[in-house]
């Protein structure tokens, strides 16, 4: 056995020892190579991500009264036979109140009690909430929130304050079965009916139904709250969307001459580096020089559907998604990524990829058109941030879009007090004739509106 050993000994010392493999160190300064960033941007900044806080979801506001309790059918006065508690997903206790209208008939849904000391509801927010869970679009015909300050539930009287919120319900929410959302509304939208209600003084509301298909639909609903506006002077949001360089470079000249700052939402592995695309160190100007918020879009992909898509990825691994976003922005020393928008097909409405965005503090829609009250704020619902598209999609090269579109929604905004938000992709790029002008005419009115107007960014109301 001795010998054995010993041969096996000199054996080994005859073979060359296996050489130490040592990777030299990258370059200073080099990026790693990443399979999450096939393309490395001139000044090596992306890397894997680094840890992070993920912030945690906005305050819903308190509301200063409850005008009408909807949170079931015993609590309603005269209670429609369309009226039924379902035990399922409730907003309050163990069941929701749930509406199924299957005619043309107008229902009234009125609480049992009114307040025992009236209200000031004179430039404040009115608040619903509801849950569509089959045919709310197109179904829907209208959903008239009334305030009184006369009568009682019994004998609601003549006169009184409306406003149709069926719109805002069927575009936020479409036809399927949906999370439950709330709308906020300015006092200030509400039309008198009669002789009106004394808007100093509501002790109730009221919420009258009606389909416009005998085929069916059916809707949850909740209470009708008032809630204190947190606004004395109006606000303006200008976003950019997917990384546009010959738009952004043209918005950030012209809104310095301001002083105005921009919200940008970023998709870092999507676009940041890329050809066609805003490099990381203008990022980083924007940020750090200009005082832009850089907020949150994708990380990998924008696409819903298909290879590497969102709905093809498990829970987890959407979850992940985010919190990539987040860690990269923390790593690359960028702020306002707690507030989100959707994207691609993915939207408030997908029930499959909603709870991925959780985790952000808000997160902002993109709407196509006009809508005739703005966001408010508190916000009508902090995850379905209501912001019109500047246009490129469905407006073109319009020689109205200052005059028609973007100035209206400056106007609603300080009739209201509320949030006028507006989003561009490239439409400032010059490839459009008149996006330019009307771009330098939405600043120039905004400044000449300072009184009346600021123009803030999304973190300048959430983080004050």
């Amino acid at each position: 056995m001795r010998n054995i050993l010993i041969a096996l000994a000199a054996l080994l010392l005859a073979v060359p020892a296996a050489a130490q493999i040592i990777v030299p160190p990258p370059a200073p300064g080099a990026a790693l190579p990443s399979p999450e960033w096939p393309n490395q941007p001139a000044d090596g900044d992306k890397g894997p991500a680094v840890g992070g806080r993920a912030y945690q979801r906005y305050r819903v506001a308190a509301p200063i009264a409850v005008l009408a309790s909807f949170d079931q059918v015993a609590r309603l006065n005269g209670a429609p036979g369309e009226a039924s508690d379902v035990a399922t997903d409730p907003l309050y206790g163990d069941t929701r109140l749930t509406i199924t209208l299957a005619s043309f008939n107008a229902r009234q849904f009125r609480p049992i009690a009114t307040l025992a000391s009236p209200a000031i509801a004179t430039g404040q927010l009115i608040r619903i909430w509801t849950k569509p869970i089959a045919n709310v679009e197109p179904r829907l015909d209208s959903y008239k929130i009334r305030l009184y300050s006369e009568g009682n539930p019994s004998s609601p009287g003549a006169n009184y304050h409306e406003y149709n919120a069926a719109g805002l319900i069927r575009e936020g929410q479409k036809n399927a079965e949906q999370r439950w959302g709330s709308f906020t509304i300015p006092v200030s939208a509400f039309t008198a009916v009669g002789s009106g209600a004394n808007l100093s003084a509501v002790t109730w509301a009221m919420v009258t139904m009606q389909a416009n298909s005998s085929a069916g639909m059916s809707i949850a609903v909740g209470n009708v709250e008032l809630v204190a506006n947190a606004l004395t002077k109006a606000k303006f949001v200008i976003g950019f969307d997917d990384q546009y360089p010959a738009t952004i470079n043209y918005a950030a000249r012209a809104m310095a001459r301001y002083g105005f700052r921009g919200v940008l939402y970023l998709s870092p592995a999507v676009d940041t580096g890329r050809t066609g695309k805003l490099p990381i160190a203008q990022v980083k100007t924007l940020h750090d020089y200009l005082g832009w918020q850089i907020a949150s879009q994708a990380y990998s992909t924008e696409n819903n559907v298909g290879p590497g898509g969102i709905e093809s990825m498990t829970a987890d691994q959407r979850t992940a998604e985010t919190a990539k976003l987040r860690n990269w922005q923390n790593g690359m020393g960028l702020s306002g990524g707690g507030h989100g928008s959707y994207f691609g097909n993915v939207g408030p409405t997908n029930m499959l990829t909603y709870p991925m965005f959780r985790n952000y503090r808000s997160v902002r829609a993109y709407y196509f058109g006009e809508f005739g009250t703005v966001e408010t704020y508190p916000w009508g619902d902090p995850m379905r941030i209501r912001a019109m598209g500047a246009g490129e999609f469905q407006w073109g090269n319009s020689t109205v879009l200052f005059s028609t579109y973007w100035k209206n929604h400056v106007d609603r905004a300080m009739s209201q007090k509320g949030v006028g938000f507006i989003v561009f992709h490239d439409g400032l790029s010059g490839s459009m004739s008149n996006w330019r002008p009307a771009f330098d005419q939405l600043l120039a009115y905004l400044d000449a509106n300072r009184a009346t107007i600021d123009v803030v960014t999304v973190d300048d109301l959430e983080v004050p």
